[in-house]
């Protein structure tokens, strides 16, 4: 009975390391960062057209310090499954100045970054 007693404790030690290492990585994931395989044509020459694994940090955005120029990955709006990689062009207050038909004329549009409504 001892026996079984002793291998009933470490069993439980052994499954409580375990469990530990497990909530650390759920942890680690969710709000510290992660990794994602990014590809497509979007990105180039930042990223691969063929694919790149990327780390991902969750704590930029929780603490305001996103900018212009950062990547950021978001969920795709028309299929929620699947994450889209963006570059932020400009920030609240930015002026920003794009073609309207590249192909058939010249003309641009400019515009004014609003602020948040958060």
């Amino acid at each position: 009975m001892r026996q079984w007693t002793s291998i009933a404790k470490e069993t439980i030690a052994r499954a409580s390391i375990v469990v530990k290492f497990l909530c650390f990585l759920h942890v680690t994931d969710s709000y510290l960062l992660s990794s994602n395989h990014v590809l497509g044509p979007s990105m180039l020459p930042t990223l691969n057209i063929t694919g790149d694994v990327v780390l991902v940090e969750h704590l930029s955005h929780r603490i305001g310090k996103l900018g212009s120029g950062d990547l950021v990955l978001i969920r795709s709006p028309l299929d929620p499954k699947k994450t889209v990689t963006k570059r932020i062009v400009a920030m609240e207050g930015d002026k920003v100045t794009f073609s309207l038909d590249p192909i058939r004329n010249h003309s641009s549009r400019s515009l004014v970054v609003p602020s948040s409504s958060f």
